[in-house]
């Protein structure tokens, strides 16, 4: 594979990546722990329940964040190629 295409396929995945962090950042189940009170809970104890809420919530950002570094890296991975790419001069 020539290295155009694979600063290109980089450079997409690196969108898609960002949009799925979009989607997180953008989901209802990040702010669900907010709706939960001491006559809304599931488990043994109201406490336990918005515990679990807010650690699925820091999961979910961690998942977010992680996206958005993996993206920033085949960034610099394609940019990386880009350099690497020979200058054609035109005649």
């Amino acid at each position: 594979m020539s290295t155009s295409p694979q600063v290109e396929q980089l450079r997409t995945r690196a969108r898609q990546l960002r949009f799925l962090s979009g989607l997180i950042g953008n989901c209802r189940a990040l702010t669900v722990y907010t709706l939960a009170g001491p006559d809304t809970w599931v488990g043994p104890t109201p406490r336990s329940c918005s515990d679990a809420l807010l650690a699925v919530r820091r999961q979910l950002q961690a998942n977010q964040q992680s996206l958005v570094d993996l993206a920033r890296g085949l960034d610099r991975r394609a940019d990386q190629l880009e350099q690497q790419l020979p200058i054609v001069k035109a005649s």
